[in-house]
Formats: C-alpha cells, structure tokens, sequence
C-alpha cells in the first residue's frame, strides 16, 4: 500500500471487531506519531495508549458526552501536547539552528522573534499551536493503521479535567484529542468532499 492508497482508503471507523491489537501494531502507530514534523522540531506530542476495557468503557460514558460506540475500540489513545516542554524544546532546536549557521540572517531574525513572542505567550496560544503541531502527528498515525489493516476515529468532544484526573496527567499537559483503533467491523463508503475549485484560492 501505497501513501495515496492509505489516504484514500482512511475512514473514521466507529465499529470494531473484538480482536486484541498486536503490542507491535501499537508501538508502529507510535512510531508514525515520532517522526511527524513539528514547528522547530519541538515535538511537543505525548501519548498515553489505553487497552483496559473497563478504562475504555468509562471514556465511552459521560467523559464523551456518550459516546458509547467507543466502547467498543480495542485500544483508546490519549493524544496530549506538553506544553511545559514546547517552548524550551522549539528554543533548543533554534539555538541548534542557529549556531550551526545554516540560518540566513533575516530568517534567523525572524524565528528568534517568534520564539521570543512564543515564550511569553498565554497557555491558552501556546496549546493551539502545540495542538496544530499534534494534530500532524496523529494524521500520521491514521494512516499508518490503513497500513497495518486497523481503522481509527478521531474525537475532540471529551471533559478534558476527566480525563487527566483519572490518568494523573501534569497539569502542564494538555489532552488534544482522543484516537480510538481497532480492526474495522465496517466498511463506511466515503463521506462527501468538497471540491478542488472550492478549497482552492
């Protein structure tokens, strides 16, 4: 399979097989996550992979707004961007950047600027655009799962607070979506594309 056939054939999947996903299926989705790119190569992305079904069944629930297809994922990933780290990784990558000279100088100018306005910047900006960075990542990581004959569903409705209150998560981190995977129990016909003259300026 090729990239164009696993973007074509990727559909959100909200019926699963009760079939146990290989720990080896699970660190190939993690890995697709790892390489993303990311503004500054900060990689402010972090995971936590749930396969407890009593766990999977809470999410499910009310912390989904009931959601309740869910329950029958084989395995819920907790998508997260740590923002306490985003800022000193991107600084750390320009301070790379930079004395390796590579930067020409208004470039250089620029992105010094930008990580300068980062740093100062409300929790509230600082999660969007780490958020924008974690969304590439899990992007990959669903086209990874066509690969490896799994289907996945991205979800953004989910009580935050909840969520890092039963798993203990920072403070510092922040829950960005949630990604339920399995093996498909369906095999949805494609959802209506708007297209290319409408998306294109």
């Amino acid at each position: 399979m090729n990239v164009t056939e696993a973007i074509q054939a990727r559909r959100s999947i909200r019926k699963f097989k009760d079939a146990e996903i290989k720990q080896g299926q699970i660190t190939q989705l993690l890995e697709a996550a790892r390489l993303a790119p990311s503004g500054l190569n900060a990689q402010p992305w972090r995971f936590k992979v749930v396969q407890d079904k009593d766990d999977i069944a809470w999410m499910a629930d009310e912390v989904t707004k009931g959601q309740r297809w869910i329950g029958g994922a084989n395995a819920v990933i907790i998508c997260c961007a740590d923002l306490s780290k985003y800022i000193d990784d991107a600084r750390a990558s320009f301070r790379f950047l930079k004395d390796s000279g590579v930067l020409p100088p208004k470039m250089q100018a620029g992105i010094e600027e930008y990580v300068n306005k980062a740093g100062n910047a409300s929790q509230e900006v600082l999660r969007a655009a780490a958020a924008s960075n974690c969304s590439i990542a899990i992007t990959q990581m669903m086209l990874q799962a066509v690969e490896l004959g799994l289907g996945t569903c991205w979800v953004g409705m989910y009580e935050e607070q909840a969520i890092k209150d039963r798993y203990d998560l920072s403070p510092d981190v922040a829950v960005v979506a949630l990604l339920a995977v399995g093996y498909p129990a369906e095999d949805p016909a494609p959802r209506p594309r708007k297209s290319l003259e409408e998306i294109t300026l």
